[in-house]
């Protein structure tokens, strides 16, 4: 049979650990790191700075994720990379340094980007209503 048969067809036998067991730990993960955010609000500006850049690249990993899905399936060891890779973002410093890498340059440029859509947008004047409608709203939240 062709390799793409093979392959689709034997993804559960090529996990390591499976995908009951990476969803359990996982969740203790995130669990434990839900905790150690908690504990980091009292602390230190470093300890917040982390767990903050720790939950912006979980919410990347997460979106880029949800559209990625059905490819990165398929690949070997996936759930086992994944797992790895937050076990590295939130207790190694990981997140701090991807995000110093890769992140703040690519934040930058998505921000200039949502800036120059905005800027055509608010020559649309529903659009303007709506964005001076959720900044009155968002500024009472602050203030």
């Amino acid at each position: 049979p062709p390799l793409s048969v093979y392959f689709f067809s034997r993804r559960s036998e090529i996990m390591f650990l499976g995908d009951g067991f990476t969803t359990f730990v996982t969740t203790i993960l995130l669990v434990a790191g839900g905790y150690s955010t908690y504990k980091s609000i009292d602390g230190s500006d470093s300890d917040k700075k982390h767990w903050l850049t720790f939950w912006m690249m979980y919410g990347v990993i997460q979106f880029a994720e949800f559209f990625l899905n059905y490819m990165l399936y398929w690949m070997p060891f996936y759930n086992e990379l994944k797992l790895g890779l937050y076990v590295y973002l939130a207790f190694f410093d990981g997140a701090t340094k991807v995000y110093e890498l890769v992140g703040k340059q690519g934040f930058k440029k998505a921000e200039e980007g949502i800036a120059q859509l905005h800027e055509k947008g608010m020559q649309n004047e529903q659009y303007k209503m709506l964005s001076e409608r959720i900044e009155s709203i968002t500024n009472k939240k602050t203030n």
